[in-house]
């Protein structure tokens, strides 16, 4: 079964645009080239540009534990970590109507 994760968090104004570019030059590439992904994004809101959401989609949920376990998961938001204006959240979801 498909399996998603989403990570939401506030990031300090004065980052945004140095997160944004981090994130699209590294940490998408990064987790797309993962075993078994099958999507990265990163969404900004329109109505709280401050606000974002970054969605990983996978094969399956062991895939993503597998990425979660090579420690380039940490990696990654360890790049961004400094742009955070408060913890983010981390979800996960079984998705439905996706083809790998």
């Amino acid at each position: 079964m498909t399996f998603v994760r989403v990570g939401q968090f506030k990031a300090l104004a004065e980052k945004i645009e140095e997160l944004r570019t981090i994130y699209e030059a590294d940490a998408i590439p990064a987790i797309r080239a993962a075993r078994g992904n099958i999507s990265a994004l990163l969404l900004q809101q329109h109505q709280a540009r401050d606000a974002f959401m970054a969605i990983t989609v996978w094969d399956t949920a062991e895939d993503a534990e597998r990425y979660e376990r090579s420690g380039q998961a940490a990696a990654m938001v360890d790049k961004i970590r400094f742009a955070f204006a408060e913890p983010p959240s981390l979800a996960t979801y079984d998705a439905f109507g996706i083809s790998g």
